[in-house]
């Protein structure tokens, strides 16, 4: 297909309209520039204006702060003659007097906190002293529990049944303290164990806080002596052979999962990824998080 070509008029007159295309974009843009500076200009105007409003506004402040505080001191001065003409002689001073009374039961108070310290601190017995306490039994007199009991003036009172109360306790026989013997007791006396389950419970509550109990139990019971050994007590992912341990005998034979090895290793992993801030992933725990996925826990 030919091209025609256009003739050196047409050529002229696209030429020309190109030119009056770009020309229009010309003063458009002269326009929108002159519109900017304008605008610039306005706005450099107007923030110099309100500059100098606020400046005047800060010092018309200012002195209004000053005046306001030279009339109160004003005020007060006035105020406080007339008072001292009025008050008697006797209460001129009495302000001052007043502080020197402060100060002295200020001193006073220190004195008594000093001296109350000073004799609520116990003193230390002796080493001589002790051994002789461990040594004899401590025995109350006898003569003074006859005493109180034998006191009548004491139990006629109706309206003391407290002090009654005391006497006959008092008249009690009572029993020998031997400290030694004590001692050998206390010292002998098995501590109360905390079930085996409980430090597992409590790490497996960290992963969910409404977590049973009994079923941590029987997850113990389950790993039974493995969990004395410090290899075994925990599960390292980064060990195939461990992560195939977990598959086999916790998913396939307690759990009985019937998925595929690869399904099976999956889940391994993601309880993996659950735990990866525990640089020791206890396996108890990894059990349970296991089980509550597949939501297998009341089945243990």
């Amino acid at each position: 297909m030919a091209t025609k070509t256009k003739t050196p008029e047409q050529q002229s007159k696209l030429r020309r309209g190109a030119l009056a295309y770009v020309g229009i974009y010309g003063m458009a843009f002269d326009h929108l520039q002159k519109r900017r500076a304008e605008a610039a200009t306005i706005a450099a105007d107007r923030f110099a204006d309100l500059k100098k409003k606020g400046e005047f506004t800060s010092k018309k402040a200012e002195l209004f702060v000053k005046k306001a505080q030279a009339d109160a001191l004003r005020n007060y001065s006035q105020t406080a003659e007339k008072v001292s003409e009025i008050l008697p002689f006797q209460f001129k001073n009495k302000v001052s007097r007043l502080e020197d009374d402060l100060a002295d039961l200020q001193a006073k108070f220190d004195r008594m906190s000093k001296a109350a310290k000073s004799k609520t601190k116990a003193k230390k017995p002796s080493k001589t002293t002790a051994r002789k306490a461990a040594k004899k039994p401590m025995k109350v007199a006898p003569k003074k529990v006859e005493a109180i009991a034998a006191d009548k003036t004491v139990v006629a009172k109706p309206s003391k049944p407290v002090v009654a109360a005391k006497i006959v306790e008092a008249a009690k026989p009572v029993e020998t303290i031997d400290p030694v013997k004590d001692a050998k007791t206390i010292e002998t006396a098995k501590p109360i164990e905390t079930p085996r389950h409980v430090p597992y419970f409590l790490d497996v509550k960290r992963y969910d806080p409404f977590a049973s109990e009994e079923i941590v139990r029987k997850i113990v019971n389950h790993c039974g002596i493995a969990l004395n050994s410090e290899d075994a007590r925990f599960v390292a992912c980064s060990d195939e052979a461990e992560r195939v341990t977990v598959r086999e005998s916790w998913l396939k034979k307690k759990l009985e999962l019937t998925a595929s090895d690869t399904d099976l290793d999956k889940k391994v992993m993601e309880i993996c990824s659950l735990m990866q801030r525990d640089q020791k992933k206890n396996r108890v725990t990894f059990y349970y998080m296991l089980a509550k996925k597949e939501r297998k826990l009341e089945a243990l």
